[in-house]
């Protein structure tokens, strides 16, 4: 009986938590899947990196980069906020993120972190990429950087929005902006608050 009643309910398990149902909208059946994507909270774990930043009394770095002259000087934390808002992007939202976004994940063994990159086949503006590292730990796994890619603009130019986190040490936001009118114009800002390697 025993032989039996493992591998039945091995099979009633697989079938309930990957289970489809049928919808019929318009007239038509459609084969809905019912499984719950379990993406990384990209949007909390920035909020908990610029809560991190926030609690604590750092030197805030920011570096202007335009034209091919570099500003710097030291900002204080709202100043911080502002800039740091650009990666908490509306996209980010779970259910729009879950809904419009394909992830992909693996485990690079030559830098021993895990890769998780999520993408969008939407070809108009918004967030575009977003790939998330993590150092696998005891018990939980621990941020290491965020990378994203985003288009906006209107008819007449497009800003194309590189932004890169590393957790714990600073952030960069590259913006390259294309008009049919004149040459390509880059603006990046770095911020650092903590700048060991």
């Amino acid at each position: 009986m025993k032989r039996l009643f493992i591998p039945t309910l091995s099979v009633f398990l697989i079938y309930a938590c990957h289970s489809s149902q049928t919808e019929t909208v318009a007239g038509k059946t459609i084969q809905t899947d019912t499984t719950k994507k379990n993406y990384l909270p990209v949007a909390d774990l920035l909020k908990a990196e610029i809560a991190a930043v926030d609690s604590l009394p750092l030197r805030l770095m920011k570096y202007s980069i335009a034209n091919g002259k570099t500003d710097s000087g030291i900002i204080t934390t709202p100043v911080f906020d502002k800039l740091a808002r650009e990666f908490l992007m509306s996209d980010l939202d779970s259910s729009y993120f879950e809904k419009n976004f394909e992830e992909n994940s693996f485990v690079d063994r030559s830098t021993n972190l895990i890769s998780f990159t999520y993408s969008t086949r939407d070809t108009g503006y918004g967030l575009k990429r977003v790939d998330v590292l993590l150092s696998p730990g005891a018990g939980s796994d621990k941020l290491n950087s965020i990378y994203m890619e985003a288009i906006s603009g209107n008819k007449d130019s497009s800003v194309i929005s590189k932004m890169s986190w590393k957790a714990g040490r600073n952030f960069r936001i590259l913006h390259i902006l294309n008009s049919g009118k004149s040459r390509e114009i880059t603006n990046q800002t770095i911020v650092v608050w903590d700048s060991r390697d």
